[in-house]
């Protein structure tokens, strides 16, 4: 299971993540981690690069925190320029941390 600390470090740091989600390597810049509206741990970010079974690159997306695998911090940084990004995100009951 990922830790909330790995994840806001990353998002403090503009730091690129890695992880697995549901059987697929994801590479994610991530904008936003909070507590979603039915009570779990979310990641609101941007997939570059990795697998998606939607085929869906470069546009916001959610994780459910638990479920997220094999979280790594890059060295990788990032420059936040999502067009959509939306940093009171609706999605959102509680917000831990945020670009």
């Amino acid at each position: 299971m990922a830790q909330t600390s790995d994840i806001c470090a990353a998002i403090r740091t503009l730091r690129v993540l890695e992880f697995d989600y549901h059987g697929a390597h994801r590479v994610v810049t991530p904008y936003l981690h909070g507590v979603g509206a039915r009570g779990a741990e979310m990641l609101r970010g941007v997939q570059i690069g990795g697998e998606s079974r939607s085929g869906g690159l470069w546009f916001g997306k959610l994780w459910i925190v638990s479920e997220i695998e094999n979280l790594r911090l890059t060295a990788q940084a990032f420059v936040p320029d999502d067009p959509n990004y939306n940093p009171n995100d609706s999605a959102m009951a509680t917000i831990h941390c945020r670009v």
